[in-house]
């Protein structure tokens, strides 16, 4: 009986899923003692829908910081890429919608132009990197500080207000009860998971995040790679910065600063290594789902925002340390099959 355990416990951990299956108890856990001691208040139809209409443009970010580290690297500027995006976007928006012009015509020019914005300052990134062949922290580090004082210089640090109605109308449209961003999101997840497990392009950044080396010898064309991999986070980051523009009607330097954090804790909370590889979009999402609970939950107890900083650092650096148990178990396990195989060969 106990050999059968210890044989499923190895199995287990041997799992690429373990990461899920540990984020999908964590779900249930958080949200049952949330569920418990804030009761009807959580449960209520009016939090999930507020928690929806907060989750897609951090979810956006999230998988924008997860996709760059599966590729070995990271992105630090996607919320000076939002921001950027959507100063840009603003002022497109008011300078169409002036004057008696056509709303409509303005928020799909201005749309165009936030998500053009957004490729371009991915690219950006990715030239650096695969041309310059700048560190990846270094690089986005650098484009970071760029694209907040470009957004700083255009705006005089000040609030970019005044859209029309039909704009702010987009942010909290619902479709049976359900924020139209919220579904937007989760299409985009569906999409880059797709992407990710099922196209030659996702199984290559998973080749080169594991091995820079082979994947150089294997045929990759790894510029190209690295350029297609920052340019889709970037646009990630645009969808996320027109996002956040309507929902708070506004666009200005400074918004979701605090994302930057919370994206790095949530991809390796969802299972996503550092050091590239290894990772699922689901993972990632089920750990956004559970940080947006507690972030949620953290409201309603009336936590100071100073505080929850300091729960996600440790939150961030006790994952990193279950990780690497986890990673050395594997180890151990992988290690006793392999002598006894190799004690089972003939003697020549």
């Amino acid at each position: 009986m106990k050999k059968g355990i210890n044989s499923f416990g190895d199995r287990l951990l041997q799992s690429e899923d373990v990461n899920v299956l540990i984020l999908t108890i964590t779900f249930v856990a958080v949200l049952v003692v949330l569920s418990i001691v804030l009761g009807g208040t959580f449960l209520s139809a009016a939090n999930f829908q507020s928690m929806g209409f907060q989750i897609p443009e951090f979810g956006l970010l999230s998988l924008a910081m997860s996709l760059c580290m599966l590729a070995g690297g990271i992105d630090l500027s996607i919320v000076g890429n939002a921001n950027l995006s959507s100063v840009l976007a603003a002022y497109t928006l008011l300078a169409l919608s002036e004057n008696g012009g056509n709303p409509i015509i303005a928020i799909i020019v201005a749309i165009v132009v936030g998500l053009v914005v957004g490729v371009g300052c991915g690219l950006l990134n990715g030239l650096l990197i695969a041309k310059v062949s700048i560190l990846p922290i270094l690089a986005t580090l650098s484009t970071m500080i760029l694209y907040d004082g470009i957004a700083m210089a255009l705006t005089d640090g000040k609030t970019v207000l005044g859209f029309p109605l039909e704009f702010s109308k987009m942010a909290i449209a619902k479709a049976g009860g359900i924020p139209g961003v919220f579904i937007v999101f989760v299409v985009v997840a569906i999409i880059i998971s797709l992407v990710l497990t099922r196209t030659f392009f996702g199984k290559n950044i998973y080749l080169y995040g594991a091995n820079k080396t082979v994947s150089l010898f294997s045929g990759i064309r790894v510029n190209s790679l690295i350029l297609k991999t920052y340019a889709i986070s970037g646009l990630f980051a645009g969808i996320a910065g027109l996002m956040l523009m309507a929902r708070v009607n506004s666009a200005k330097v400074g918004y979701g600063d605090t994302y930057l954090l919370q994206t790095m804790l949530v991809s390796i909370l969802g299972g996503v290594s550092p050091t590239g590889g290894k990772g699922k979009v689901l993972g990632v999402f089920l750990g956004i789902l559970v940080l947006q609970m507690l972030q949620s939950g953290f409201t309603l107890l009336g936590v100071e925002p100073y505080f929850r900083n300091f729960i996600w650092g440790v939150v961030l650096i006790g994952v990193m340390i279950a990780n690497f148990y986890i990673e050395r178990s594997k180890k151990k396990i992988k290690r006793p099959k392999a002598t006894a195989k190799e004690a089972q060969q003939p003697v020549a």
